[in-house]
């Protein structure tokens, strides 16, 4: 089950390219999974996913991440719910047989 939450992004005005009717640049970095966004770099519209690390993204990286740069998912909410699932069971409920936090089960005889 994938999770469809978007990114939360902090946003940053950059400077304008040079040159008349160019756009503003601006700088959309996510605060849950640390992903980086040019938008309007070099023409109105333009989508540009900045690697984290300095080392620069293949094709296949460029493409996944701008697919998810509108509607999502963030890699760092999809994190958290695969964990979910894993605590939980595979449907996202505890199973019937879990315990509670910090009761004990005592084995008494009848």
């Amino acid at each position: 089950m994938e999770t469809k939450t978007p990114h939360l992004y902090a946003i940053k005005v950059l400077d304008k390219l040079p040159g008349l009717f160019k756009p503003r640049r601006y700088l959309y970095h996510c605060v849950r999974c640390k992903w980086s966004f040019v938008v309007n770099d070099g023409r109105r519209g333009a989508l540009r996913p900045l690697p984290e690390n300095g080392t620069p993204l293949t094709r296949d990286e460029v493409v996944a991440r701008a697919e998810t740069f509108a509607a999502g998912p963030c890699p760092a909410m999809r994190v958290v719910a695969e964990a979910h699932l894993h605590m939980n069971g595979s449907n996202g409920h505890a199973p019937a047989h879990a315990e509670e936090p910090g009761r004990r089960t005592e084995l008494r005889p009848h």
